[in-house]
């Protein structure tokens, strides 16, 4: 049985993927840069915040984190599921925790990919797995703009930032049933068919998985307390919704990388100056890189045991 994207709905055309790609290749380094810069221009500030820093708190955040793996294979779960073929949690998680390193090859999408390569080898039909491409990457940016936005253009009321952050909320809800319209017509098709209850069931299960990593971003600014002003915790929890969200959009940035530091710096307003807390924010990609390391690490361990229990 072929492994290709092409048959699992992860197609572009040729002159597409070759822009994406080197967009992406470029603007990586650029986006590293650029923080860095920021970093070196505001090290006083930093040093100063960092000397503060609360481990606990840091410690929480990667924690927090961490567990969201358990989560985060419960969406394939449902939605492979939904459309007829059958994959266990463990199954999701196996090939969850096992392609974590992928997050961080150049290109932001080998992770997605390699979960689909495991799937399409144990028998996931390739409409199946279009289906969860669409949903897992559709969901993410649509629940993180309807949140993340409302509570932005509710705590900042109707400037410029506030109306922006509006209109995404809006759009990103109003793109809710669509999602689910596209993917029922245009990739399922008849007799597969994804339901109304397994869609809100996505829903939740992203919902879910956005309110722990707002909260894990939460303890990570909270353990650099002079660094985020007097923004309510339900403020920041929504810029960081909304941050990311914009950052998953713009396709040249890998993970967001250097577009969800610049937005978020730019709604919260510290006591460090702009570029002081892009770099501070930059610096929770350490948290998530870390929690990852160690529940990759941990599942590499348990694999190992029970390989050697069983002989």
């Amino acid at each position: 049985m072929s492994n290709s994207p092409r048959q699992v709905g992860l197609d572009w055309p040729a002159p597409a993927r070759v822009g994406l790609r080197w967009a992406k290749t470029l603007f990586t380094p650029v986006a590293f840069a650029f923080l860095a810069y920021f970093a070196w221009q505001a090290r006083d500030d930093l040093l100063s915040v960092v000397s503060e820093a609360s481990l606990p708190l840091l410690g929480l955040a990667a924690i927090v984190w961490g567990l969201l793996h358990l989560l985060s294979p419960a969406l394939a779960v449902f939605v492979l599921r939904a459309c007829g073929s059958q994959v266990t949690w463990w199954q999701a998680f196996s090939t969850h925790a096992a392609r974590l390193p992928a997050r961080y090859v150049p290109g932001g999408i080998w992770h997605t990919v390699g979960r689909v390569m495991d799937y399409h080898e144990s028998g996931v039909q390739p409409r199946h797995l279009g289906a969860f491409v669409l949903l897992e990457n559709g969901l993410a940016a649509a629940v993180t703009l309807a949140v993340g936005g409302a509570v932005v253009f509710v705590t900042r009321g109707p400037d410029a930032l506030g109306l922006i952050a509006a209109l995404a909320s809006l759009a990103a809800v109003a793109a809710l049933p669509v999602i689910r319209i596209v993917l029922n017509a245009r990739i399922l098709r008849l007799p597969d068919h994804l339901s109304l209850s397994a869609y809100a069931s996505g829903i939740g299960v992203v919902a879910i998985f956005w309110l722990g990593a707002a909260i894990a971003f939460l303890l990570y600014l909270n353990a650099f307390p002079s660094s985020t002003g007097d923004h309510s915790q339900v403020e920041m929890g929504g810029i960081y919704l909304f941050s990311w969200g914009i950052g998953f959009l713009a396709i040249f940035a890998p993970q967001g990388l250097g577009v969800f530091e610049l937005v978020a710096s730019e709604l919260l307003k510290g006591g460090i100056g702009f570029m002081g807390l892009a770099a501070l924010i930059g610096g929770f990609r350490v948290v998530v890189l870390v929690a990852d390391l160690i529940v990759w690490c941990a599942y590499q361990a348990f694999v190992r045991f029970s390989q050697a229990s069983g002989q």
